[in-house]
């Protein structure tokens, strides 16, 4: 790369965004999917994902409403819409969070107590990556429970000694009645 330097200055970098718009449709004629309905910011990696999800979503109404587009388009839009404001809104926390706390004697502490739970408890406790990244969990849901795992965890960090008693039989037990 003889001219790394002279290409890095000389070639303007392109912006990231997020697009959230609505409506998708048209007259019951036209529909946005993928990046047209939702651009979001690539720290997810779920871009392409979610577009996919749009297609598959539509073709599943496609066949449910037997090519009725009235009916289609707009049940489309209304059920895509939450789980694409959902991921864009994931990914800019994505950002942030390695950005600012991947390196983090807290975080890393905080990400091993997540572990450990779901290790012990994969029907109760899922890391919110896992939840986005590895599940078809809808990505509304993911961030519903990420938001209320949060909660609990900010708890669990403000306990006592918490490095010294994070994988104690009572930090789990204090877990799993904050879930119930």
């Amino acid at each position: 790369m003889p001219t790394l330097e002279e290409d890095f200055f000389n070639n303007p970098t392109g912006s990231l965004m997020t697009v959230k718009c609505f409506p998708w449709t048209w007259k019951n004629q036209l529909a946005l999917i993928g990046d047209a309905a939702h651009a979001i910011v690539p720290f997810y990696g779920q871009g392409m994902n979610c577009g996919f999800e749009d297609c598959v979503e539509l073709n599943d109404l496609i066949v449910k409403h037997n090519h009725d587009w009235s009916k289609i388009m707009p049940e489309y839009q209304l059920q895509r819409k939450p789980n694409s404001d959902a991921i864009a809104d994931l990914a800019v926390a994505n950002f942030y969070e390695m950005r600012d706390l991947v390196g983090h004697p807290d975080f890393l502490l905080r990400k091993k107590i997540e572990a450990r739970i779901f290790d012990k408890h994969p029907e109760k406790w899922v890391p919110l990556y896992t939840m986005v990244t590895f599940n078809e969990f809808p990505y509304s849901e993911a961030l519903s429970r990420g938001k209320r795992q949060d909660q609990i965890m900010d708890k669990v960090m403000a306990l006592p000694d918490i490095e010294k008693i994070w994988d104690s039989p009572e930090v789990e037990s204090k877990i799993l009645n904050m879930l119930s």
